[in-house]
């Protein structure tokens, strides 16, 4: 069972500790704090993901969509992967959907040009921290876009001398 965050009690002169109150306010707080919630997906699919998309949408709604219970605060987002492009000079973009609205708004938390003649494979990677968050179960979503062109994300899906695998975390860190 993941261990929850009780909110440290104000103990009374000559109240009666019992095991109870102590397991609750020290053995269980004190675990939470040494496993905060987490969550991560490692990708290892059957085909790496590839967008054409002007505008901001999901990687992978399903997989790449990261759930946490937490107790309110901040939570530590990070995502690295390899992407590549089609012949065109073009720019990706990333964000990280939270709870249905994206973090960095605008063009995102980040983006990389392809230039003609570059490099047609880049490593992005970003680490981002989402601040007062409330209590209770939040989603977050990595997303993308390209300003022209095709995008690829390589995802463990055996393309040849590009077999890497991505990894997008979230995990509470107040």
């Amino acid at each position: 069972m993941t261990p929850i965050w009780t909110p440290p009690r104000t103990w009374a002169t000559g109240e009666l500790v019992t095991a109870a109150l102590l397991n609750a306010h020290l053995r269980d707080n004190l675990e939470f704090l040494k496993t905060p919630p987490t969550d991560a997906y490692t990708l290892n699919e059957t085909a790496d993901y590839t967008t054409t998309s002007t505008a901001f949408v999901d990687v992978d709604a399903a997989r790449l969509a990261l759930t946490l219970i937490t107790a309110g605060g901040d939570v530590l987002i990070g995502f690295t992967g390899t992407f590549g492009r089609s012949g065109v000079t073009m720019v990706i973009y990333l964000d990280v959907e939270v709870d249905g609205a994206r973090l960095a708004g605008d063009d995102g938390l980040l983006f990389e040009q392809f230039g003609t003649g570059g490099a047609n494979d880049k490593v992005l990677h970003f680490v981002a921290l989402r601040r007062g968050l409330p209590a209770g179960s939040h989603t977050f979503k990595l997303q993308w876009r390209v300003n022209t062109g095709l995008a690829t994300l390589y995802a463990g899906a055996g393309t040849l001398n590009k077999d890497v695998h991505p990894q997008f975390w979230a995990r509470e860190v107040s």
